[in-house]
């Protein structure tokens, strides 16, 4: 959905002419417009990052639960193979606490650190150019 704001219909002579109270309102009128296509892209961009991330969610938890069902049948294999003593058993969990450790901190790493980037740098370069055109 792509959305496009209109030019002014106003000609720059026209604008010339024009009261200080038409220009502030014309002023406000674009405003209020670029307010609500921010919000309408900011509305789609939203939309878009929540079906990824709804796609994504679904295949990881499948992923999780094959991959629990794996590590717990070889970790039993494991301590059947080292000797099957209470000892093997705290050793082969120990081990998997370390792998499920560096994997959350690569995980936390990997998390975005800057939502709505996009959104953010319209509204920014939106506000230069709304100072820009009042001044």
């Amino acid at each position: 959905m792509a959305i496009e704001a209109s030019p002014s219909e106003r000609s720059p002579t026209v604008r010339d002419e024009a009261s200080t109270g038409e220009l502030v309102r014309e002023a406000m009128d674009e405003a209020k417009e670029l307010v609500r296509l921010e919000i309408e892209l900011a509305k789609e961009e939203v939309r878009d990052e929540l079906r990824k991330a709804q796609r994504a969610a679904i295949g990881l938890g499948v992923a999780l639960a094959s991959l629990v069902l794996v590590l717990c049948l070889l970790a039993v294999a494991l301590v059947f193979a080292v000797g099957g003593t209470a000892l093997a058993a705290l050793l082969v969990a120990l081990g998997f606490l370390a792998v499920g450790g560096l994997a959350a901190l690569f995980g936390y790493g990997m998390l975005p650190k800057a939502p709505f980037e996009k959104t953010r740098h319209r509204l920014e370069n939106d506000v230069n150019q709304l100072k820009e055109h009042i001044a």
